[in-house]
């Protein structure tokens, strides 16, 4: 029986770690972006890769069943190539020579209403380790500046959760990357308070997504 690429996703999106003295630490998403080379947002690895780790797939293809009372993990470490500070974006270096089954290509490529689909690992926080396929809709395209850049962002219908940052978001019609998933939109960058390790600012269903040109652009 033939698989689709939807299936074997699991494979090229893996968790992002960090070890500590009192054991691993969930902290988001990356996925593969070139031979050798992973990606996912600097504001999950920080500036010092020691100790940090992607986590290696516990299932095939996605259709298995995910033991969510399993919390043995198998891991293996990375090193930062490079950061892009003001766009949020932070490219990894692993040991393996596997080029990723999906091409990369940019939010000019998709348009508001258009569909789109988010691969990663919501509540990963919780150390709840679940590979997901969430669908949803661009509901704008928006240029965000940050230390006097503008880049491209898409803004997705969908409330987005901890551990889903560096998720790719894939155009459906042909299963490309177009996006990486930046976070919510925190009006004024957030509040001053946390219910339950949850900005309440951030409960919404405005998402933000930075443009893969500007990855492609640090390959």
């Amino acid at each position: 029986m033939s698989v689709s690429l939807n299936q074997i996703l699991n494979q090229f999106i893996l968790a992002v770690g960090k070890v500590t003295t009192t054991g691993l630490s969930l902290l988001g998403t990356s996925f593969a972006v070139s031979k050798g080379k992973f990606v996912t947002t600097k504001h999950i690895t920080g500036v010092d890769d020691n100790n940090l780790v992607l986590i290696l797939p516990k299932t095939s293809t996605t259709n298995d069943y995910q033991d969510t009372s399993d919390t043995s993990v198998s891991y293996f470490g990375v090193k930062i190539a490079e950061i892009d500070p003001f766009k949020d974006i932070s490219i990894l270096t692993v040991d393996s020579n596997v080029a990723p089954p999906y091409n990369l290509s940019g939010t000019d490529t998709v348009f508001t209403g258009s569909p789109v689909v988010t691969y990663g690992f919501p509540h990963a926080d919780h150390g709840r380790l679940v590979f997901t396929e969430q669908y949803s809709r661009i509901g704008a395209r928006v240029l965000i500046e940050s230390g006097g850049i503008k880049s491209k962002h898409i803004v997705l219908n969908t409330q987005a959760r901890p551990g889903q940052s560096g998720s790719p978001i894939f155009n459906p019609t042909n299963m490309s990357v177009v996006a990486m998933l930046i976070g919510s939109y925190a009006p004024g960058g957030g509040g001053g308070i946390s219910l339950g390790g949850v900005d309440p600012h951030t409960l919404h269903q405005t998402t933000h997504a930075i443009s893969v040109e500007y990855i492609k652009e640090m390959l």
